[in-house]
């Protein structure tokens, strides 16, 4: 039986390598419409190559159809990608710019109860968001709303095509950040 077992085993090796070469051993398929420029049937020797020094020596390569070897298996150019939004419901004015557009000016803490920022798009253009608003371009929505800033998730896709979570945060400025007027008292 292991004899058998051997034998068999042996037979179906040699038919799996006669079918991987034989497409390796049989002649190029001929391509039409392709053009021929030169054909190679013997080796350059150095003697050859000094009777060609006189001569042009011309090489086509045609691209058409053929990968590019130099390219990236991956395009890093769109490592995050936004994630589609639905094309049934209607976007708010939040969701018309991109969420860096944005600039936070002021929120109301209301204690026990719900907070509310005040966020101006580029045209100074004040809206109010609370937790659950959209707002953004890539469907961010805000997630918590704190003393000094406003957390918002905006889903993406990474290179892998999964979908992620992204966490940014707008932030009010702060008071030493912001350039003062300072007034000189006047001396009439």
């Amino acid at each position: 039986m292991n004899k058998l077992f051997t034998q068999l085993s042996f037979t179906l090796t040699l038919i799996c390598l006669l079918l991987v070469l034989t497409p390796a051993l049989s002649p190029a398929p001929a391509y039409a419409g392709k053009k021929k420029t030169a054909e190679i049937t013997e080796p350059l020797t150095p003697e050859k190559l000094k009777t060609l020094d006189n001569k042009a020596i011309v090489f086509s390569y045609e691209a058409q159809g053929r990968k590019d070897p130099f390219r990236p298996f991956i395009d890093f150019s769109q490592v995050e990608r936004s994630i589609p939004t639905d094309t049934d419901r209607l976007l708010t004015p939040l969701e018309k710019y991109a969420l860096n557009q944005y600039q936070l000016v002021g929120i109301i803490l209301a204690g026990d109860m719900e907070n509310y920022a005040l966020v101006e798009d580029p045209e100074n253009i004040g809206f109010t968001v609370r937790t659950g608003d959209m707002i953004g371009k890539m469907s961010g929505q805000v997630k918590e709303i704190k003393f000094n800033e406003v957390i918002i998730e905006e889903p993406y896709l990474d290179i892998f095509d999964k979908q992620q979570l992204r966490t940014i945060s707008l932030r009010l400025r702060d008071l030493e950040e912001d350039s003062y007027l300072q007034l000189e008292e006047d001396k009439y």
